[in-house]
This record gives C-alpha cells, structure tokens and sequence, in this order.
C-alpha cells in the first residue's frame, strides 16, 4: 500500500560523437584560414615583421578617406511628407529646399545612397562643407545645433518647429 517507487535512472555522460569532432576540426580549419590571412598582411624583411605593401596601401588610403570628407544635407526636392525619425511623427511635411537630414561621409554621394533611395525619398545630396572627418563632423555638429533657429524651422508654427532635422534620429 505504499507507494510504488520507481526506479530512477542516473544518467550517464554521453560518449563524444561526430558531431564534436566536427566542431573540434572546424575551428581548427577556421585557425588555418586565418593564419593563411597573416601572410597577407605581414611579411619579414631582415628578419623583421612589417606591414605588406597590399596592406600598406590599404592603410594610406583608409588614411587618405579621412583627409577627404564631406558634411552634407538632403534637401526635400518637392512639397510632401517625408519619413521622420523622432518628435512622435513617423511623417513630417517639408517644402522643397527644406532640409531633411544632416551627414558627413568619406565615400561621396553615390559611396552613401544608392540612387534609388535619393528617388524614392525625393531628396537632392549637397554638400554644404569639404575637409577632413574632424573638421566635417564639427561642421555637422554646428549643422545640427543650430537647426532649431534655421528660418526655414522657425516660420513653422511653434507647435511643429523640430529640434533637429527630421531625418536626423539623434544629435551624435
């Protein structure tokens, strides 16, 4: 009248299988590869590791990219709502010339949208300063910061003035 015990199974570890060896020689694999890798970026010159000239001229032109940049904006080509990303709107109603977002790039217009997104969002990219990435994030920072008392925000009624330009989410 008791209660029937059953019998309780200890478990035992499971023997490696395949699929671990499996694991195990993928990474090996993948460390090969990447080892492969490391002759193309390092050679040895008298004994010496240094950069491979490929890899040299990779650095020097990521360097050259950011004596080369440009602050711009994209401005509204035609009356209409354009995508918003903050102030509680998801559209906001611009007039041609009005801005719709501040940006700097070290790739040129067509390097930052394709063409189909200029189209699809009726927007013209014009690049309002040149320099290196530095002085081009400073003059997107002004861009930004002064946005809130541009003519073209405070001829709006108090109520739909922006802080910032409607495509712009955040002040970076």
């Amino acid at each position: 009248m008791g209660a029937d015990l059953k019998e309780s199974k200890t478990r035992q570890p499971k023997p490696k299988t395949k699929k671990s060896l499996l694991f195990v020689w993928s990474g090996v694999l993948i460390l090969i590869i990447c080892a492969l890798k490391w002759s193309d970026v390092i050679e040895y010159f008298n004994g010496e590791p240094r950069l491979s000239s490929k890899h040299q001229n990779q650095l020097q032109k990521k360097l050259d990219e950011l004596d080369e940049a440009e602050q711009y904006a994209l401005i509204a080509r035609k009356a209409g709502h354009y995508p918003c990303l903050h102030s509680g709107h998801t559209l906001y109603f611009l007039q041609p010339g009005e801005v719709w977002k501040y940006g700097v790039t070290t790739k040129g217009e067509r390097g930052r949208y394709t063409g189909q997104f200029m189209l699809d969002n009726s927007v013209s990219y014009i690049v309002q300063f040149t320099g290196t990435i530095g002085e081009c994030l400073q003059a997107e920072q002004t861009q930004l910061f002064t946005y809130p008392i541009l003519p073209e925000n405070l001829a709006r009624p108090e109520k739909d003035r922006l802080l910032r330009p409607p495509y712009n989410s955040i002040f970076k």
